[in-house]
């Protein structure tokens, strides 16, 4: 009896704790029965369940250290593939925020509000609601629409409810970079037992990953994070390691034969005197007018089918220097494989122009708008895999205005981010800022030759970095000294 009072005083949900306790009893019992360890599910579950109870940022964290080892799995009864077990604790996080929403009467910080990212997000998802509803396949724009909501809860407006300052954030990056530092060593070893070949690059990722496509992704998006922490460390004279991992990363990146990752980087570099200098604005412009100047070459008097793939040349290569020179002499079956389905989105939007097909229905549609002289050997595309450029899929499923609400989108988190940088004083604070900025310049770069931004792999740092620009202003703010306001008297 004594026994049990003190255990009393020492649980006050006794009960709780009791039940628990049987649970376990029960579940070692099955164990002893079927001998399969997944029983044990259930405990496991119910103490995750009492650790998010208590703390709801340790499933914040808890899903960036579980992505780089999140798999794909798909329910061919339903026809519906989720990732596993990033996404259902997505959810989870997602409706948890809806509900401390719910509770607080969506109430949120003028200052998130009235964001100049904030607001662009917000007509952003709108008009993806719009698409939704005038999609010409309204199940499959409904998923997407579901999968952005838990997305944007998840990973921008939760972040922005509980985080403090920019290092309640900054951890989730140091916790995914750990993890991946070690599944890139992992993946290294493997690969030299394969002599680091360009065919092997495929394999040796699994079962971390689906493709050497999301490990590249994941590990260049974390570079420059890993970068700031080197900074930072550097800075303040402590002794660190770290250009270690920076290295390991690099090394990692390249022996995954990703030619977007590897072109992001040098982008990015690139990209680091741009904000320092303040010419992001210029950076911009410049591309735009190339942009437009490329487009009308192309349009003009039917140019593109110029670039149109020698069937028989355009193959599949096995060594890295040959994909290289294959795809400036556009004989790499990847790289024409894309202008195929390139060459198909645009005849799509000169179809639907305005409104697009509808969120996530580009694979559905694209064939009955493909052009055969673009066609490859891997043009029946039994994977399902979509149209390679962000950009462009926008604008097939969500028409010219969800294009330009993107782009807009992305331009004003660019031109938020320089602003911050240049606002700020404080050194390391600065670090942080540019490694933001540089993480999300390298997602931009990579959805030029790629449509990751709805993978576990990507999209959560898109939404979380627009998050962390936002925050950096509000430090700001809050350091800046209270305008002197001049009193007048009258007699």
């Amino acid at each position: 009896m004594d026994f049990l009072k003190s255990a009393e005083n020492k649980f006050p949900n006794y009960t709780i704790f009791i039940v628990y306790i049987g649970i376990l009893l029960l579940s070692v019992i099955g164990f002893v029965y079927t001998q399969s360890p997944t029983i044990f599910a259930i405990p496991l579950g119910l103490l995750i369940v009492a650790a998010i109870y208590n703390d709801y940022t340790r499933l914040f964290y808890g899903i960036f250290m579980v992505l780089p080892f999140s798999m794909e799995f798909y329910f061919d009864n339903v026809g519906l593939g989720t990732d596993l077990p990033s996404e259902p604790l997505m959810i989870i996080l997602a409706s948890i925020t809806l509900l401390i929403l719910i509770k607080g009467n969506f109430s949120m910080p003028l200052s998130y509000v009235n964001h100049p990212i904030w607001i662009w997000l917000t007509l952003h998802f709108f008009w993806i609601l719009v698409t939704t509803l005038n999609s010409s396949f309204p199940v499959i724009s409904l998923k997407f629409l579901l999968a952005k909501i838990w997305y944007i809860l998840s990973f921008f407006v939760f972040p922005l409810l509980f985080a403090r300052n920019d290092k309640d954030i900054i951890k989730a990056y140091q916790y995914v970079s750990t993890i991946v530092f070690i599944s890139i060593i992992v993946v290294l070893i493997r690969h030299s037992f394969e002599g680091f070949s360009f065919a092997a690059s495929y394999d040796v990722v699994r079962p971390f990953y689906r493709n050497h496509v999301s490990y590249a992704s994941i590990s260049v998006i974390c570079l420059p994070f890993i970068w700031a922490f080197y900074r930072v460390k550097k800075y303040q004279n402590e002794n660190s390691f770290l250009w270690f991992a920076i290295i390991i990363f690099m090394i990692g990146i390249y022996f995954s034969y990703t030619r977007a990752a590897i072109l992001s980087i040098l982008i990015a570099i690139g990209a680091y005197f741009v904000i320092k200098y303040r010419y992001v604005k210029h950076a911009l412009a410049f591309s735009s007018i190339l942009l437009i100047f490329g487009i009308i070459y192309l349009a003009w008097d039917n140019n593109y089918m110029d670039f149109a793939p020698n069937y028989e040349k355009t193959i599949t290569h096995t060594e890295f220097d040959n994909l290289i020179e294959a795809t400036y002499k556009l004989e790499d079956i990847s790289s024409m494989e894309r202008v195929y389905r390139w060459m198909a989105g645009a005849e799509m939007i000169k179809s639907k122009f305005w409104m697009g097909f509808g969120p996530g229905t580009f694979v559905s549609n694209y064939k009955n708008y493909s052009i055969s002289k673009f066609q490859t050997y891997v043009s029946d595309n039994p994977e399902q895999s979509g149209i390679h450029n962000y950009y462009l899929m926008t604008w097939t499923d969500q028409g010219v205005i969800g294009f330009v609400l993107f782009i807009v989108l992305c331009i004003v988190i660019l031109l938020q981010g320089e602003k911050v940088y240049a606002e700020t004083d404080d050194t390391v604070t600065k670090y942080y800022i540019m490694a933001t900025i540089l993480s999300t310049i390298i997602i931009l770069a990579m959805s030029l030759i790629n449509d990751l931004l709805e993978t576990d792999k990507v999209g959560p740092f898109f939404f979380l970095n627009a998050a962390l620009i936002i925050l950096f202003k509000r430090q700001i703010e809050k350091k800046k000294p209270p305008r002197k306001v001049n009193r007048h008297h009258f007699h």
